[in-house]
């Protein structure tokens, strides 16, 4: 299977791609060594069509208790998604993407909320005028 670099251009195989953090880490493309990411096409689809599919196999079985529903969506979810994504690899195969940051939404906890609440107010400027 070979891949084509989003960044470069370059068609190389999939074997070729550098991971040295581990699988959770970037990827890097072999030729232009810019981050890129494997996206699958159909993932999205598969993660939704396998937990209607696993609330179905639960409701056939009658799971009432909410935690037997939980447990039950769980187990029966993530290899049935991963299964369909290996299906539907047949049909169209993942694509490299070019790599983007997260974006950084800083939330305030609590304590720095009281912080900046409990701070005394600013009566003179900074600047020392």
């Amino acid at each position: 299977m070979t891949y084509q670099c989003p960044i470069c251009l370059a068609d190389f195989d999939a074997t070729a791609i550098r991971r040295p953090s581990g699988v959770t880490g970037p990827s890097y493309c072999p030729n232009c060594q810019g981050r890129v990411r494997v996206a699958l096409p159909y993932g999205k689809h598969a993660a939704i069509i396998a937990v209607l599919v696993a609330w179905g196999i639960l409701a056939v079985f009658r799971v009432r208790s909410i935690l037997g529903f939980a447990i039950g969506t769980i187990l029966i979810w993530i290899p049935l998604s991963m299964y369909l994504n290996a299906l539907f690899f047949r049909y169209k195969p993942p694509i490299l993407k070019k790599w983007e940051p997260r974006k950084q939404h800083h939330i305030r906890s609590f304590f720095e909320w009281l912080y900046e609440r409990d701070k005394p107010p600013e009566m003179f400027d900074k600047k020392g005028d």
